[in-house]
């Protein structure tokens, strides 16, 4: 998730690194929406410049954090057909699955080892 920066008025490179007023040909005045459907719409005043910027930096952030999310996916869907085949444990791939959810889990003997009491009995 992009960390919101501090709305302050930027200032321009096209004028010498003053601020940015109504003068300017790159004044913009405007709102900017975040990810957050319940959070309220930011005003703003800035250099379409430093405008410019701040969006092609969020492009990039949402774009890097899907491509780790689609290859996390990856992983578990592959190490599940690993399983399926006979050629992995179980206990990888809720491995896998909790290292996505929370990293913090993975290590944690505790749930692994419930779910094998599960599957004994199941059997």
């Amino acid at each position: 998730m992009a960390i919101a920066k501090k709305n302050e008025r930027g200032k321009c490179p096209f004028r010498n690194f003053k601020y940015c007023d109504e003068k300017c040909v790159f004044y913009r005045k405007g709102v900017r929406y975040t990810d957050d459907s319940r959070a309220d719409p930011i005003p703003f005043e800035d250099c379409a410049v430093n405008i410019i910027a701040d969006n092609v930096e969020a492009m990039h952030n949402r774009a890097y954090m899907l491509q780790k999310e689609v290859g996390e996916t990856k992983n578990i869907i592959a190490v599940n057909i690993l399983k399926d085949l006979g050629m992995a444990k179980p206990e990888e791939v809720q491995r896998q699955a909790l290292k996505v959810i929370d990293p913090n889990l993975v290590d944690n003997p505790v749930l692994i080892e419930d779910n094998k009491d599960k599957d004994t009995e199941e059997e």
